[in-house]
């Protein structure tokens, strides 16, 4: 099989398209016939060593395709099914694997898909959707009297988890991007849009002093810093990420005195934990976008073998908030 491989970390370059044997599924597990692999700033990271992982291999935490081959034990699958497949299962086993044209998930990693449409989307949403569903609902128990301020909106995870909120729904969804220049890329979902430079006194703004019930947060850095600051009593500061590099530290003291509560998820780390939830998970989030109801712009769409100039895009920020390599498609 066609399949990209990382065999020292390093520059974009690393990403290399070579010719390997077809991996076959264990106990509990699937092999899937790869149409799409959904590309994420967190592959670059694997790919540059800011999180390890043994070398070489294969990187792409997200696909869509068709059922190959069913393992020992598993139920509920069949071959020719099409599916969609989280790569991310570290608590188990170093997994990984989209960047390829079979690839083989854990069965609880996976979700059947009603037909072959729109899997290029589900390719695109499946992961940020799962980790976006898991925060809102299991983390932050989100309610619709909610205001819900989310850090990174024109990115794929922030997009996401600011177009799931507004279905749950949430009362309002402040999206914050980095310059006015990125404005125009925040979802439609939010029903205000902030530029980070501004985040403190626009939340004092819009929220008259109260400030929000729930921050979601995947960039860290000084935007961390002032949206905790605006966590209102009883709020939720949910921590998804660190896309800024920069780990601020925060208060035991303005935690407690300030009645708010600071949760993290890393999907990766525990989803072998908590199976049932990311399997339904993944089963809402797919047949939300197949119904049309997660209105994500549509992916951008590159051969595999363009994977490097894709992560070279990701990290100069260039990038459109979702790209996918058409593997078999």
């Amino acid at each position: 099989m066609r399949a990209v491989v990382v065999e020292a970390p390093g520059a974009p370059e690393a990403l290399r398209l070579t010719e390997l044997p077809e991996p076959e599924p264990g106990p509990g597990e699937l092999a899937v016939t790869v149409a799409y692999a959904g590309v994420g700033f967190v592959d670059t990271l694997f790919r540059s060593g800011a999180l390890e992982l043994p070398v070489p291999f294969i990187p792409g935490i997200e696909a869509t395709g068709h059922v190959r081959a069913v393992g020992p034990g598993v139920t509920g699958f069949t071959v020719g099914q099409p599916v969609a497949a989280l790569l991310n299962d570290f608590g188990r086993t170093v997994r990984v694997g989209g960047y390829a044209e079979v690839a083989v998930a854990h069965a609880s990693m996976a979700a059947p898909l009603a037909s072959d449409d729109d899997l290029a989307r589900v390719a695109a949403e499946i992961v940020n959707g799962v980790t976006a569903w898991v925060a809102l609902h299991d983390l932050a128990r989100l309610d619709s009297r909610d205001d819900v301020l989310v850090l990174g909106a024109s990115g794929g995870l922030g997009g996401t988890t600011a177009r799931l909120a507004a279905l749950h729904p949430a009362r309002r969804i402040i999206g914050v991007v980095g310059s006015p220049a990125k404005r125009a890329s925040a979802p439609a979902a939010c029903t205000h849009v902030v530029v980070a430079g501004e985040l403190d006194d626009a939340i004092a703004e819009i929220t008259g002093g109260r400030g929000v019930d729930v921050v979601v947060d995947p960039v860290g850095g000084a935007q961390r810093e002032t949206a905790f600051g605006r966590l209102a009593p009883f709020g939720r500061h949910l921590i998804l990420g660190n896309a800024s590099a920069d780990d601020p530290g925060m208060s035991g003291d303005a935690i407690w005195h300030g009645t708010r509560q600071v949760s993290g998820l890393s999907l990766g780390a525990v989803a072998h934990l908590i199976p049932d939830r990311v399997s339904a998970a993944a089963a809402a989030v797919a047949d939300l976008v197949q119904r049309g109801f997660l209105h994500a712009p549509a992916p951008a769409v590159r051969p595999l073998d363009e994977a490097a100039d894709v992560h070279r895009a990701l990290e100069s920020r260039t990038a459109p908030p979702k790209t996918v390599l058409a593997v078999g498609a």
